[in-house]
């Protein structure tokens, strides 16, 4: 089984050690993997393709795979899976992801990826009431398990207690 991480826009590395000391604390066995090495914004065309040709790189060889992520690299996963053709996706969470925003270019970027607005994997999304770079209600499916937490954009990747509730949520995805 692996988790891989696809973060977002303007992500600076040391932003994910909480995230690396939580996946390696609570899923010991379960390969992570954070698809970081390339810093971007969401008009970069060529960088998102490179992003998701490396993730696709890794989810073609069929491991298990759930794809975590992180406001814009949820627009990201969704491409993935969508262009995935051997993979062994379990499932996908996001977090404060654009699903629905359509201003600031970034509904012509989902276009120019072809990005699905739903795929079909089983999919959780989590939104922050306070977020004032992707607003709350942009951020989840319908018809799909979805949690807004008292927090803002950049609270998931740095405060351990609203981690905490993702990963609480993570470890019964993986239960099942």
């Amino acid at each position: 089984m692996r988790i891989i991480f696809v973060p977002g826009i303007k992500t600076y590395d040391f932003y994910l050690n909480g995230w690396r000391k939580d996946l390696a604390k609570n899923f010991s066995g379960i390969e992570a993997v954070f698809l970081n090495d390339i810093f971007y914004m969401w008009w970069q065309i060529n960088k998102l393709e490179q992003i998701i040709d490396n993730g696709l790189a890794l989810l073609n060889d069929g491991k298990p795979t759930l794809l975590l992520a992180h406001s814009f690299g949820g627009i990201l996963a969704k491409t993935m899976i969508d262009r995935a053709t051997t993979a062994n996706i379990t499932g996908l969470v996001t977090m404060c992801s654009p699903h629905h925003m359509n201003y600031l270019g970034v509904q012509r970027t989902k276009n120019k990826l072809k990005t699905p607005l739903t795929v079909p994997v089983p999919t959780y999304t989590f939104g922050g009431y306070l977020d004032p770079v992707v607003p709350y209600k942009y951020t989840s499916f319908k018809d799909t398990p979805h949690t807004n937490l008292w927090c803002e954009h950049l609270s998931y990747l740095l405060l351990p207690n609203v981690r905490k509730k993702v990963i609480e949520m993570l470890k019964e995805r993986l239960k099942n």
